[in-house]
């Protein structure tokens, strides 16, 4: 007898590419402007990417645009951490971080900071018995 939880192998191939798509689709119904899959260049506008990371996990991170990327690297670079562009930067990306995880966990998603990098990894929220 067929348990809920048996699942083929192709379907558990799909479960990552079927969980980005809701997790798109559900960010774009609460309006973000969700940026396209493919590889964002230099010239990116910012906003939230929501991709499939080596692990094959869905990753959600907020992007600022490239202008501010820029001015606070040169900043860092410079080690002059204190200025302003520096501080806009971590305040935008903490905030913008925050509030897409709050959002996604009003969706019943649970959220985890990755190991390395930025942004968080999205669960499916959990079933019900």
């Amino acid at each position: 007898m067929p348990h809920d939880n048996d699942h083929s192998p192709r379907e558990d191939e799909r479960q990552p590419t079927l969980l980005l798509d809701r997790v798109r689709f559900d960010l774009a119904s609460a309006g973000f402007h969700v940026a396209p899959p493919q590889p964002l260049t230099d010239e990116h506008q910012g906003g939230v990417t929501v991709y499939l990371d080596d692990d094959h996990q869905v990753t959600v991170d907020w992007l600022t645009h490239h202008r501010l990327d820029a001015a606070a690297l040169d900043m860092v670079e410079a080690d002059r951490l204190q200025e302003d562009v520096v501080t806009r930067y971590e305040t935008v990306s903490t905030t913008m971080n925050t509030a897409l995880a709050t959002v996604l966990h009003a969706f019943g998603y649970r959220t985890s900071r990755p190991l390395f990098g930025t942004g968080f990894t999205v669960q499916p929220p959990p079933t019900a018995p």
